[in-house]
């Protein structure tokens, strides 16, 4: 009898070392297509999302039956492990873990899920590295340069809103300089490999300053785009809640319409807010790779004329919503 007792007890024992071994960030891989993950460990849960084949996440709770996973845009979700794989800890996770809402279609609104683009195939704009090279004019931020100087055009994106790109993690200014095995340091590689889809309100256009990521160009500026949660206030009193996006002139010279004079024919200000609004913003997507400008995390403009310093950067699609059609600018 004492002999079974002591078997239950070490049995029990190890169960619960293997679940708090399993919770420390050990990465999972999903096998199987449309797997379906939901809000608590149930099977009559409701359901958060469908994950793909192949993506990777952080386990973060191990339950019987059930693992709790960090989806790529914050929140937490549970999937049957008979649908997962353990991998070794190190296993990279840039460029998966993307997210479906069970609902969706190639054409469905973008929610908190994601989107594939009909009839795509992946791609990349060129660049000619010699006029300007990714890492920019170099410096403390060519780290970041290199992730804004990015060409490559994805056909699958996760849809975020302007309150989740608001509530994504404030990280440090020097971020980018930590230890390899940081976990800040791998979170924000995990989110910077992510395409996003925002869908919101075109606040302004205007053509970017003289930035060290296009060498300080007088003439090879992004445009840059705000883009805020509604159409029912004025942009010009809510700027502490923009969310910044980048068109960077790569992207420019490929797409020739993505200019401050074209797109700002759907924006509700142009150049910047002085005077009067031009018009309501446009409903909007854009499309792009999430990015952390680290820059901005204590020069004062958060909550200021930005609401974040995740941005998308660069734009990799533009559409706006335009007699009740989303149209896309090409």
């Amino acid at each position: 009898m004492w002999r079974r007792m002591f078997g239950v007890f070490r049995s029990f024992v190890l169960i619960l070392l293997a679940a708090t071994y399993l919770s420390a960030q050990t990465p999972v891989a999903i096998r199987r297509a449309h797997v379906i993950s939901r809000e608590a460990p149930t099977s009559t849960a409701k359901t958060i999302a469908t994950l793909h084949q192949g993506d990777v996440f952080v386990i973060v709770d191990d339950q019987p039956y059930w693992y709790g996973i960090t989806l790529r845009d914050g929140r937490t979700a549970y999937v049957p492990k008979s649908a997962c794989t353990v991998l070794p800890e190190g296993e990279p996770t840039e460029g998966r873990g993307e997210t479906t809402p069970a609902d969706s279609s190639p054409d469905a609104t973008p929610s908190t899920g994601g989107t594939d683009l009909p009839n795509c195939t992946p791609s990349s704009v060129p660049a000619n590295w010699s006029i300007c090279p990714a890492t920019g004019s170099g410096g403390i931020y060519a780290a970041a340069y290199v992730q804004k100087n990015r060409l490559k055009i994805p056909c699958h994106y996760t849809g975020m809103t302007v309150q989740q790109m608001l509530s994504l993690p404030k990280l440090s200014a020097n971020v980018r300089a930590l230890p390899a095995g940081n976990q800040n340091l791998k979170d924000l590689q995990a989110r910077e490999s992510q395409p996003v889809v925002l869908e919101g309100y075109l606040a302004l256009v205007k053509d970017g300053g003289q930035e060290g990521t296009n060498c300080k160009s007088p003439t090879r500026k992004d445009v840059h785009m705000e883009i805020v949660d509604t159409d029912a206030a004025d942009p010009k009193s809510n700027r502490g809640q923009h969310v910044i996006t980048e068109v960077t002139p790569w992207f420019e010279e490929a797409v020739t319409t993505w200019t401050k004079g074209t797109i700002g024919l759907y924006a509700a200000y142009v150049d910047g807010y002085s005077g009067n609004q031009l018009r309501p913003p446009t409903k909007i997507r854009v499309y792009g790779w999430l990015f952390y400008d680290e820059a901005h995390v204590s020069d004062g403009s958060i909550g200021q004329w930005r609401g974040t310093a995740w941005e998308i950067h660069p734009i990799t699609r533009i559409e706006v919503f335009e007699n009740g059609v989303w149209k896309v600018i090409q």
